[in-house]
């Protein structure tokens, strides 16, 4: 039914309701209307559809006055917590159960547009019937939500009709602001793959509204997760920071970062972690360097290595749950190097890993001096040869990663996390398209991880390279 047909019947099934609860709760209806008509502000103004929805756009006349609805709308936000609120919109004409037993209801809410189906195979998920149906040609969704706040919208999509770039092309915006510009899902991966547009967006009131507009042939949408991130509005903020600023030679500010010292840590490395200012220090310039150097060194295990380095956390000094982290780095060079910025869940001592969970917002082999990578880990369920999943995605720049510094980025949302690079998104895993039997930890706290690791069972021996070699932090943010 399209969005024009749905005021009517909501009037409707909201007078069979009032009548109801009027007849088997008569004295509790006339306190509830005498205390709306007592307490400023109880009552709401009557909702009146945009004129300009067809653009996915809110009208002057949809937007309540400042304060309307703030009492029971501000009490809904009060109870929400960061991913307890989630719908799931198909833009096939059933529900359907992906991969993860998530439930996505048939398609509503649009303005206008054609529906279709393909047989195609879809590649990069394991929920295919998610990208198996669309909606295309339509001028946009309009998704009510339960209170004011900030909102992960999360588009799934996959072309499977055209094939080459620049042949169908389309924006994306969110109440009223263009989220996405250019989005090109054949440039982006090809025909016949999984893929996402993923943003977050506040909501002032009780409706969220997507608009799409056409570039080059019709926007089209296969899918849409929306998920309650938290109750304010405002845009990203900063909840923490360290702009390593301090003078020369100091170390770490300790109320942020904590030395985890010893060695092997289970990837066969053969580096000693030490919390000595040779592994770790400011420049006095603005950088952390965390060097790794060439040196028999007995570490705290009481073993005895050919490599020192140093291996940094925020482990109980600061965690947080959803968000954008990122770090401003320039990396080493070098076989055997492998430096890393990455998150572990703070249950990790109760949990194990993989249970805790991993996002390596950040893995570079110094053999491979142009490429980088984000991944995450996770436990799969039942028994097998390996108790964890790797999925993530590569990035390659066209010189070399250690000659200036470039910026690694996560978008960690309930159910989504986005890679990004330099600020612009490489690649993205939602729990959707994750394996059969895969298990999605990453709806707890994380906390920050950064080290440099020498030898192991990525980058092997480093057989030939010059020591020592630094990985250098220009700063670490963690946005809200």
């Amino acid at each position: 039914m399209g969005l024009r047909g749905r005021p009517s019947v909501w009037t409707a099934a909201a007078r069979r309701w009032l009548a109801s609860i009027v007849r088997h709760c008569r004295l509790h209806v006339v306190l509830v209307l005498l205390i709306g008509l007592l307490v400023p502000g109880a009552s709401r103004p009557s909702d009146q559809p945009g004129a300009s929805q067809a653009s996915g756009q809110r009208g002057a006349s949809r937007r309540q006055p400042a304060g309307a609805g703030a009492t029971m709308l501000g009490a809904a936000a009060m109870v929400l917590e960061a991913g307890s609120w989630v719908t799931r919109i198909s833009a096939g004409p059933s529900a359907l159960v992906d991969a993860a037993g998530n439930r996505w209801s048939s398609d509503t809410g649009y303005v206008g547009g054609r529906w279709a189906a393909t047989g195609a195979r879809i590649e990069g998920t394991s929920s295919p019937a998610i990208y198996q149906h669309e909606r295309s040609g339509m001028g946009g969704y309009a998704i009510p939500v339960p209170a004011p706040g900030t909102y992960a919208v999360d588009l799934y999509l996959a072309e499977s009709e055209f094939s080459a770039p620049h042949q169908r092309v389309f924006d994306v915006s969110a109440e009223g602001v263009v989220r996405a510009s250019g989005v090109d899902i054949a440039m982006a991966v090809g025909r016949n793959r999984a893929y996402h547009v993923i943003f977050t967006v506040g909501v002032t009131d009780g409706r969220l509204d997507l608009g799409f507009v056409d570039k080059v042939a019709d926007a089209k949408v296969n899918g849409i997760e929306v998920a309650f991130v938290g109750p304010s509005t405002a845009p990203r903020q900063l909840a923490w920071s360290d702009e390593f600023d301090g003078p020369q030679d100091a170390p770490v500010d300790p109320r942020r970062w904590s030395h985890e010292v010893g060695g092997a840590w289970g990837d066969q490395e053969l580096e000693s972690y030490t919390d000595r200012p040779a592994n770790s220090y400011q420049d006095g310039r603005g950088h952390l360097v965390i060097a790794a150097r060439a040196e028999r060194f007995t570490g705290a295990d009481s073993i005895t290595r050919d490599y020192t380095s140093a291996r940094i956390s925020t482990r109980d000094r600061y965690s947080f749950r959803y968000g954008m982290f990122e770090a401003r780095m320039q990396t080493p060079v070098g076989k055997g190097v492998w430096p890393a910025f990455w998150a572990l869940g703070t249950d990790i001592d109760r949990s194990g890993w993989p249970r805790c969970g991993e996002i390596d917002a950040m893995e570079s082999l110094g053999h491979e001096p142009r490429k980088a990578s984000g991944t995450i880990h996770g436990p799969r369920s039942g028994r097998g040869a390996r108790p964890d999943y790797a999925s993530g995605y590569s990035v390659v720049h066209a010189s070399p990663l250690s000659q200036g510094f470039h910026t690694y980025g996560v978008q960690w949302l309930p159910g989504s996390i986005e890679f990004s690079f330099d600020g612009r998104p490489y690649g993205s895993v939602t729990a959707a398209d994750l394996p059969a039997g895969s298990l999605w930890p990453f709806d707890h706290p994380f906390y920050l991880v950064l080290n440099v690791a020498v030898g192991g069972r990525l980058p092997g021996r480093p057989d030939g390279t010059r020591f020592p070699q630094a990985l250098r932090v220009d700063y670490v943010r963690v946005f809200r």
